[in-house]
């Protein structure tokens, strides 16, 4: 049961969107409601500080591999 559970987990897991968390079939005229979401748009502040930081990673070999992520402030 708990092996059924977490392989029924895991499908629907990856039937989610990674870029806006949806899924197909909520979007499907038959199944779904095709306007059941409306777009909103929003300012993530790590985000945004991600995004400055990558405008400093150099092009070319220099900058090959660099990876921008957030950890908390210590201090």
């Amino acid at each position: 049961m708990d092996r059924e559970k977490a392989l029924a987990y895991l499908e629907l897991s990856r039937a989610v969107c990674d870029g806006c968390g949806t899924r197909a079939d909520e979007w499907d005229e038959q199944h779904g409601d095709r306007f059941a979401y409306v777009a909103e748009t929003y300012r993530c502040p790590g985000c945004e500080l991600i995004a400055m930081e990558q405008d400093q990673v150099p092009e070319g070999p220099d900058g090959r591999g660099v990876k921008i992520g957030l950890r908390p402030r210590q201090g």
